[in-house]
């Protein structure tokens, strides 16, 4: 009997190895709580704010919202929202057309110039989505800036 439980205790944590390798959340050089990819430092917030809040959240980190600028970085974004939240729930990035419709722009004032909209997104429904996030199907997706969700949060850098 003790057997059987060794070898189900091994079985269940056996990890195929056609799974797709997990990014390693490294803290490097990052304040507690930040974690570092590509000599820049992210934090997760769960709180559910407002865009607002969550970009003043973050500025008061020195940061802002997230600035995506690469799959790779994107794909990073997405493992750690999922590290501190295994649901995937929608999650505020700094994308915003706030100031005009239809033009993307990065809190951080970085361009935005690499997207991952879902298909048929942005479409700013009802006309009152203004805030992007991401975590829809795994891709972008607008929203209404009043809503509430956790967000990502970034060290500033210089605009690729």
């Amino acid at each position: 009997m003790l057997l059987f439980l060794f070898l189900l205790g091994l079985a269940l944590g056996a990890v195929s190895p056609s799974e797709d390798p997990q990014v390693k959340l490294e803290r490097g050089s990052c304040p507690m709580f930040w974690f570092s990819f590509n000599d820049r430092c992210y934090k997760y917030t769960a709180a559910h704010l407002t865009w607002a809040e969550a970009e003043f959240h973050c500025v008061s980190d020195g940061a802002n919202l997230v600035s995506i600028h690469s799959q790779a970085e994107d794909d990073f974004v997405r493992t750690m929202i999922n590290n501190f939240d295994p649901i995937d729930s929608w999650t505020w990035i700094g994308l915003t057309d706030i100031h005009q419709e239809g033009r993307w722009m990065w809190s951080d004032g970085c361009a935005a110039k690499l997207f991952f909209w879902y298909p048929g997104e942005p479409n700013n429904a009802g006309g009152i989505q203004h805030c992007g996030h991401t975590n829809h199907y795994h891709k972008w997706d607008d929203y209404r800036c009043s809503n509430t969700s956790p967000s990502v949060c970034a060290s500033r850098i210089t605009c690729p």
